[in-house]
């Protein structure tokens, strides 16, 4: 009895070492080979038989999903890396502060507002952080909307080509802050991949792709 046992356990073994796994046939095998050599006066009972049965049915799920899984992680980071790629010389749209001033010409300052306000007020800063600009925008309706800055300062002289830093005050009726979220664009220069993870040079900063909010053709303005 135990040398049948112990060749089936060696069996089991082997093909444990092959496939890294516990094949149904050689699991039913062990089965067999378990009622053949158990002790007459002690069988095996019938809800021990159905609970192995249950165990290997439940391992061998597992090991499949967690197969699946694996292969399901993989072709999703197949397809953000194509997606990252394809985003090269693509303007894209993220949360920031700053805005690219070319002089002589006119810049568009984006931002969210979650509800109406009463009030707007964009305000333009360089980069030595002194206030330039000051648009009113009186009120303005919930949702993604812009603020034309003419590239002056308050004087109206114009200022020069460089990055400048916006900030925008929101109000509602009673006059109280209303949370904004500010928003900017950049053109997708460069694309590398950091543990299999892609991400994107757009303009002196590294996005990654769930910090990209929209995607246009195009250069950035």
């Amino acid at each position: 009895m135990i040398d049948q046992i112990g060749a089936t356990s060696t069996n089991i073994a082997s093909s444990m070492e092959q496939t890294g796994s516990l094949g149904q046939d050689v699991f039913l095998n062990l089965l067999i080979a378990q009622l053949k050599n158990q002790d007459p006066l002690e069988p095996m009972e019938g809800t021990q038989f159905v609970t192995q049965l249950a165990q290997f049915s439940e391992l061998d799920e597992m090991r499949a999903l967690t197969s699946g899984q694996e292969g399901l992680k993989n072709y999703m980071a197949s397809l953000n890396n194509f997606a990252s790629v394809s985003l090269l010389g693509k303007t894209v749209e993220f949360s920031g502060d700053e805005v690219a001033h070319q002089e002589g010409t006119s810049t568009e300052v984006e931002f969210l507002l979650p509800s109406d306000a009463a009030q707007v007020t964009v305000y333009l800063y360089n980069t030595q952080g002194n206030l330039v600009h000051t648009i009113d925008k009186g009120p303005m309706a919930a949702g993604n909307q812009t603020a034309i800055w003419n590239g002056t300062d308050e004087s109206g002289q114009p200022l020069p080509s460089g990055t400048y830093r916006f900030d925008v005050l929101a109000q509602d009726a009673s006059e109280g802050a209303i949370p904004v979220e500010l928003m900017q664009r950049g053109l997708v220069r460069e694309v590398v991949f950091q543990d299999n993870v892609p991400m994107l040079r757009v303009g002196d900063r590294w996005l990654s792709l769930p910090q990209i909010q929209s995607i246009q053709t195009g250069s950035a303005g």
